[in-house]
């Protein structure tokens, strides 16, 4: 019997929860922790490249448990991991305020990174997945604006609590808020498929709809096989640009650092992170309407272009006009790591095995981000400046323009 819709269908509250993660812990574990750098580094008096290593660690426990993850969200009941998974990483955010230095830390990082990892891109691809047949491109777009917000508000807020009470309670603070904050509401909200309350997913009118648009599909399996992708040069070109493009991003994760190096201060840095964060709500809108109205190429070129430039603004930043073109430039770009290797993904290698080939493209993506968030730490130790990296990122992101049109010209052949 076919089941009225509501006026507001239940899918968008899982994305009200989608937006809640990224929000918040996306935010709280990867965004702000730039803003820990320099005051636990004049606490711990350690060099920098060890404190980065707490991102690596989070990079590895995000990679040799993604397989996991991904197995437990596609058999199991997200409205019981995905909870639970928050709870821990919060748990860790709380335990490293206590911890007495970094032999401590870094274990909990670990264990943090694999939790985290259960907690964010994973769960929401396939929530988000499971229940929009319709609109799952703007679904996708504004689950990431999360991120933004989140760095809006979140970054001069934690600066503050920092300067004024230390690192150490602020981390305290934050673990507790994203535990009170997120933990209650997912278990409410979250369900993993509508069929679970009786719904059918946002865009399907009736059961005969679904029926016919799964038989549609079957028929329709188009593109690679897992199989057929690793055997293909086309997988590692594409790889290759995932980890050029992440690579670039994980740098610029410490920019709050870098601006406050260069003069700026860290009251002014957290501003202009805020500043770029607010950008990226409206870049984000930008680049899901290029994609959507002129294609993924068009948007690939679009994207590439913009970031490009933010990295060109980063190297004079100490300029007035460049620094402002450097919230500009490098807020319009935030959605490329977040929302192009999803939809490339799919546009290059179809959607037969789109969900194993995806697997390998989230792991390459955390570990471009954390090689270069490690290797600005590296650099900065050695030369006391940032001077090599940033002209390293600009072209970092033209070998990725150039290595995916490489690769969706390769895959129409």
């Amino acid at each position: 019997m076919e089941k009225k819709r509501e006026k507001i269908h239940y899918a968008w509250f899982i994305l009200g929860a989608c937006v809640l993660i990224n929000t918040i812990v996306q935010s709280l574990v990867m965004q702000v922790s730039a803003l820990f750098i320099l005051p636990m580094y004049n606490d711990l008096q350690i060099p920098r490249t060890l404190l980065s290593l707490q991102s690596v660690l989070i990079t590895v426990g995000a990679v040799i448990s993604a397989p996991f993850w991904g197995k437990i969200y596609k058999t199991k009941d997200a409205r019981r991991y995905l909870p639970l998974s928050v709870a821990i990483t919060a748990i860790c955010t709380v335990g490293r305020g206590f911890m007495p230095n970094i032999w401590c830390i870094l274990p909990l990082s670990l264990i943090k990174g694999i939790f985290f990892t259960g907690s964010t891109l994973l769960p929401i691809s396939v929530l988000l997945t499971a229940w929009f047949k319709e609109k799952r491109g703007l679904a996708i777009s504004i689950a990431t604006i999360g991120t933004s917000v989140g760095n809006v508000i979140l970054n001069p807020v934690v600066e503050k609590i920092i300067s004024t009470y230390g690192w150490r309670t602020a981390d305290k603070i934050t673990g507790i808020f994203m535990l009170i904050s997120t933990v209650p509401a997912l278990y409410l909200v979250i369900r993993n498929r509508p069929k679970d309350i009786g719904l059918l997913p946002y865009g399907i009118k009736d059961l005969a709809s679904l029926k016919n648009g799964m038989e549609q599909k079957q028929q329709n399996l188009e593109g690679m096989t897992m199989a057929q992708a690793l055997k293909s040069p086309i997988l590692y070109l594409f790889l290759f640009a995932v980890l050029a493009m992440t690579f670039a991003n994980g740098a610029a994760l410490q920019t709050p650092t870098y601006l406050a190096d260069i003069g700026y201060g860290t009251a002014v840095a957290a501003k202009a992170a805020s500043a770029y964060a607010a950008v990226g709500i409206f870049g984000k809108l930008v680049l899901g309407a290029i994609v959507d109205r002129f294609g993924e190429k068009k948007g690939v070129i679009y994207i590439c272009t913009v970031t490009t430039i933010a990295y060109i603004c980063y190297i004079f930043a100490l300029n007035k006009a460049a620094f402002i073109g450097l919230i500009f430039f490098y807020g319009l770009s935030t959605g490329m790591v977040s929302v192009m290797p999803t939809l490339l993904t799919s546009k290059i290698f179809g959607n037969k095995d789109y969900g194993p080939i995806y697997g390998i493209v989230v792991s390459v993506n955390r570990l471009g981000g954390i090689i270069g968030n490690v290797l600005v730490s590296i650099l900065f130790d050695i030369t006391g400046n940032y001077s090599i990296i940033w002209p390293a990122c600009a072209v970092m992101i033209v070998l990725t323009l150039i290595s995916i049109l490489a690769c969706m010209s390769m895959a129409k052949k």
